[in-house]
C-alpha cells in the first residue's frame, strides 16, 4: 500500500512538471508565429481536460477504497456478532480467549471463564412459543451485559448458554460476578410475554491454570456447570 502511494506521488510530480512546461509554451507569445501552435494549443486543451478527468477518477477511486475498507470492517464485525442477541459469538470469544491466554502466560496473570445456562428453558419455548423464547434470550443478553465490566467479554455460546471471559480476574472476582448475574436473572421479570416470564440460571466457573489449553479451561467450567444443574439449579459451582 505504501509503495503504491509512493508511485502515485512520483507519477503526479512528473505530470505536474510536464504540465508546467506545456503551459509555458502555450502562454509564450513568441511562439504565435509558429504554424504548429494552433494544433499544439488544441492538444493542450485536450490534455487539460484529460488531466481534470484523471483527478476526478482519482478522487472517486479514493472514495471507493474508503468504502471498501469500511465494508471489510463491517463484514468482519458481522462475522463476530451473534445476530439475535448482539453479543459476541463463539468465533470472536475464542479468538479473544487465545489472546488472553498468550497475555496471561507472558505477564503471569490469570483470568477466569464462566458459563451461564438458563434453567429449564425448554419450558419457556413450550409454554410461550419460540418467538417469545427468542425475545427472552435478547432480554437476558441485556441483563448479562449490564452485569459485566467493560473489560469483560460476554458471548452467546450456543442456544441458551452464555460464556464470560473475565480478563485478569482470579476466581474470587469471578464469584462476585456469578452472584450478581444469577441474582439479576432471577429477579428480572422478562417482558416477552404478559404477565412477565420468570427464569433462573446456573453457572460453572473456572480460573485458568498455567499449562492449560483454552479447551481445558472451558471443559472444566462446563463440568462445574453440570454439577450446578445436578445440585438443584439456580446456583454456581467452581471447578476444582
Amino acid at each position: 500500500m505504501a509503495l503504491h502511494s509512493m508511485a502515485r506521488k512520483s507519477t503526479r510530480a512528473a505530470v505536474d512538471d510536464h504540465s508546467a512546461r506545456f503551459e509555458h509554451l502555450v502562454s509564450d507569445s513568441s511562439n504565435d508565429s509558429n504554424s504548429l501552435m494552433i494544433d499544439y494549443r488544441l492538444l493542450y486543451d485536450d490534455y487539460c481536460a484529460l488531466k481534470r478527468r484523471v483527478k476526478l477518477l482519482e478522487k472517486e477511486n479514493d472514495s471507493l477504497r474508503t468504502q471498501l475498507s469500511e465494508m471489510d470492517r463491517s463484514l468482519d464485525l458481522a462475522t463476530r456478532i451473534d445476530p439475535m442477541t448482539g453479543l459476541a459469538n463463539r468465533r470472536d470469544i475464542m479468538e479473544k480467549m487465545e489472546r488472553e491466554l498468550s497475555r496471561s502466560e507472558r505477564h503471569l496473570r490469570s483470568f477466569s471463564v464462566m458459563i451461564v445456562d438458563l434453567d429449564n428453558f425448554k419450558w419457556v419455548n413450550d409454554a410461550y412459543g419460540y418467538n417469545d423464547g427468542d425475545d427472552v434470550l435478547v432480554e437476558v443478553a441485556r441483563v448479562l451485559m449490564g452485569c459485566a465490566r467493560s473489560e469483560d467479554v460476554c458471548a452467546r455460546w450456543g442456544g441458551e448458554e452464555f460464556l464470560f471471559l473475565l480478563t485478569e480476574t482470579c476466581i474470587d472476582g469471578a464469584l462476585t460476578l456469578a452472584r450478581k448475574v444469577l441474582e439479576a436473572i432471577s429477579m428480572t421479570e422478562f417482558k416477552a410475554n404478559r404477565p412477565g416470564i420468570r427464569i433462573t440460571a446456573s453457572a460453572g466457573l473456572c480460573e485458568y491454570q498455567a499449562g492449560q489449553t483454552i479447551h481445558d479451561c472451558i471443559s472444566r467450567a462446563d463440568q462445574a456447570l453440570r454439577q450446578a444443574k445436578q445440585g438443584g439449579k439456580n446456583r454456581f459451582v467452581v471447578a476444582p
